[in-house]
């Protein structure tokens, strides 16, 4: 029997899917105080992970100050941006999608296009991992690293704007991971989705890194520069504010082409009691 997602979510509102998402925070919260041991070890890995990026990074570098036209502390910049849009993706939305193949095997999937929400936005948000969102604080140290040591010659408007630069860049993100977990519904096992962890994964340094040739690829057909490279760009002051417009488009762009490919799977569903 083939699924049709229902129709009924359509009239809701924005200010709907923000409550049932706060709803959904709070539970995971709450379910974090049964844990506070694995939250305290996930602050330990946080430390774990700065100190093993700053180590590789200073062998990447070695002597010089300078590597493929970034400096030391801004290419902690991009690396800290990535580990924010990486962990807060996994909080979110990314552990999520990567249960949704299991779900669809068990026949647990019927249960979403069943509720009153959009499945997309159900099997994107339908839980919060708040051990993830404290290793995104490794992000933010090595942001935060980046803007003590540049003190003298940043911008805050600049670093304001960046900020906003990685918020369109999760929308992306998310837009990239939910295209290729899509595919998981007519098609499970079929190992998609680590296509978008390996893509992401190219973001964690700065994109110039591969060479201009591919550089006007990441920045084009494949816009994963709009992550990390663009964002850390502009806290710099190498690009103007009208990037974050261009990436905004872009993210919207892609949300809509994600979720036209996701309704387009769910239509191919056959259901497990078919």
């Amino acid at each position: 029997m083939k699924q049709k997602e229902s129709k009924k979510h359509s009239k809701k509102t924005f200010c709907y899917y923000f409550r049932v998402w706060k709803q959904v925070v709070k539970g995971g919260i709450k379910r974090s105080y049964l844990y506070k041991t694995d939250i305290f070890v996930r602050f330990l890995r946080t430390l774990l992970v700065v100190g093993i990026q700053i180590a590789l990074l200073n062998v990447l570098f070695g002597k010089s100050e300078m590597y493929a036209g970034w400096s030391r502390s801004q290419t902690y910049l991009v690396i800290g941006i990535w580990n924010v849009l990486n962990y807060i993706g996994w909080s979110l939305f990314s552990t999520n999608l990567l249960y949704l193949e299991s779900k669809v095997i068990e026949g647990k999937f019927d249960y979403i296009l069943l509720k009153p929400i959009s499945s997309s936005f159900y099997a994107s948000f339908s839980d919060f991992f708040i051990t993830n969102f404290i290793t995104a604080l490794s992000g933010f140290i090595l942001i935060l690293y980046y803007i003590i040591a540049e003190w003298g010659s940043i911008s805050f408007l600049n670093v304001l704007v960046g900020i906003v630069a990685i918020c369109v860049a999760l929308l992306i993100w998310y837009a990239i991971y939910l295209f290729f977990a899509s595919f998981t519904i007519s098609n499970p096992r079929n190992g998609i989705l680590s296509i978008a962890k390996e893509l992401l994964g190219l973001t964690k340094y700065p994109i110039d890194v591969f060479g201009s040739s591919l550089s006007v690829v990441f920045y084009t057909a494949i816009p994963i520069a709009f992550l990390t490279t663009v964002p850390a760009n502009i806290m710099i002051g190498r690009f103007s504010y009208g990037f974050v417009l261009v990436g905004l488009v872009i993210g919207i762009i892609l949300l809509v082409i994600s979720k036209l490919v996701w309704n387009m799977n769910v239509k191919r569903y056959s259901s497990a009691s078919s």
